[in-house]
């Protein structure tokens, strides 16, 4: 197929590459050029790789045995039975589910349903939300403003709601102080989220937002050592909900089903404190990229505020759709059955250790941190530089045979640039092997260029 120089569809003026066929990791381009995708699809989505005839099946059958349901009138087997299967896979932490289409979507009605909660509690008053800066947490517009990545929301700040808060997101690496220890650098944000509790007041909050692992805001950050149990601790003394967005780092990709599971326990051996959200987004590789599928799981007293109340308010047509729901229930059994969390641990290990040993002599290479198949590589570059330096990264990679996902922005909105790995659970040593060659490679290209520069 010949590429048009002009593209018809809306988002892309100038038309991209064309894929025209995909087999596990590897894309085929109409040029004949194949690619590696080291992320996924582009956004740590298609956790099964493409291809999977599995899940073609499983789409074809339930579409065949009834392809709708709108859930204010009738209900169906595969929406029951994937959220019991989410709820139980949680440890029964998480007491009830609906199924939405896009984790913006999915984050959208966690808001709504925090909200809701409050009222439904006779606390109308709670109705301001505290968040993070640098954050993303999707693309409608309510969420747009809960998340703060200035180059994403500049455009429709004049719609946002005065009632969103933000504080500083968690990067030990870049603000953490002269013999401050990650214990220590914690402690700080927390006592940064309580004095801005006791400013706006308690009684006026419906709760925090966060990604447990935070993904394209600050190009993959694992948090630092016991934040997220200290964050815990002021929300509770405070009585305000956590929610918590694993849209981009859940559903398997961190090593554990829920990513907020694999960094609220200590990797030592010892016994870490619980940290459990009122409310969870999860979406991307819940349904691997076959069909558009998001979720919002419920916590034990969320839940029961809800149903006393007479059930949740929000409302979507397309909402716990049957085929989509069918899918996303197959890519988790497939998870479970070829034990797929325990290779994206050995391979996000692996990957870890080979592009910090292969990355050690770049200067440019700032840091390279991660859990499971989600890693960043940060990397020293001025936003003064046009291209910016991870677009170049990206465009570079991209020329050798490898898709990657380019950030910039990540220190503080403005500055910083990074790379983003997401790989499929199903990648094998090899692959992994040669993603790290062909990014280690792409970024000593783009290095010797950028010292030329300057």
């Amino acid at each position: 197929m010949t590429i048009p120089d002009q593209s018809f569809q809306l988002h892309h003026t100038t038309p991209q590459p064309m894929a025209i066929s995909s087999s596990g990791l590897r894309f085929t381009l109409s040029t004949g050029q194949e690619i590696l995708d080291g992320i996924s699809g582009g956004a740590a989505v298609n956790c099964l790789g493409n291809g999977n005839s599995e899940l073609v099946k499983t789409m074809n059958e339930q579409a065949e045995k009834m392809a709708f349901t709108y859930h204010q009138s009738l209900g169906n087997e595969e929406s029951e039975k994937l959220a019991k299967l989410l709820c139980e896979k949680s440890g029964n932490e998480m007491k009830a589910a609906a199924f939405l289409n896009s984790g913006s979507e999915a984050m959208e009605a966690a808001i709504k349903l925090a909200r809701e909660y409050w009222v439904e509690k006779g606390q109308p008053l709670k109705n301001h939300i505290i968040s993070r800066f640098p954050s993303y947490h999707g693309n409608t517009l309510g969420v747009l403003g809960i998340g703060n990545i200035p180059s994403r929301r500049t455009v429709y700040e004049p719609l946002f709601s005065p009632n969103i808060h933000h504080v500083a997101s968690p990067q030990y690496e870049r603000f953490g102080l002269p013999d401050e220890s990650e214990e220590a650098y914690s402690q700080r944000l927390a006592d940064e989220l309580e004095s801005t509790i006791l400013k706006i007041g308690h009684e006026n909050i419906i709760g925090f937002v966060a990604e447990p692992i935070v993904g394209a805001a600050l190009g993959v950050m694992p948090p630092p050592k016991r934040y997220l149990p200290l964050i815990s601790k002021v929300l509770k003394k405070y009585d305000l909900l956590l929610i918590m967005d694993e849209v981009m780092c859940g559903s398997g990709r961190s090593g554990e089903l829920f990513a907020y599971q694999s960094i609220s326990t200590k990797t030592d051996g010892e016994e870490g404190e619980k940290v459990v959200p009122d409310i969870l987004a999860m979406a991307k590789g819940l349904g691997s990229g076959y069909v558009c599928i998001s979720a919002v799981l419920t916590g034990q007293r969320v839940t029961d505020r809800i149903r006393k109340s007479g059930g949740w308010k929000n409302s979507h047509t397309y909402q716990n759709h049957p085929v989509n729901c069918a899918v996303a229930r197959k890519v988790m059994e497939i998870i479970e059955r070829d034990d797929l969390l325990t290779n994206v641990k050995q391979r996000g290990e692996q990957l870890l250790n080979e592009l910090r040993e292969l990355t050690k002599d770049i200067s440019i290479v700032f840091d390279i941190r991660g859990k499971g198949l989600f890693v960043g590589i940060e990397l020293n570059g001025s936003s003064s530089l046009e291209p910016r330096l991870a677009a170049r990264v990206k465009g570079r990679c991209f020329e050798n045979g490898l898709l990657v996902m380019a950030m910039s922005g990540t220190i503080d909105g403005i500055e910083g640039e990074c790379i983003i790995l997401g790989p499929a659970y199903v990648v094998t040593e090899e692959e992994i092997s040669e993603i790290v060659r062909l990014l280690v490679m792409s970024i000593k290209e783009v290095a010797e260029e950028f010292e030329e520069e300057y």
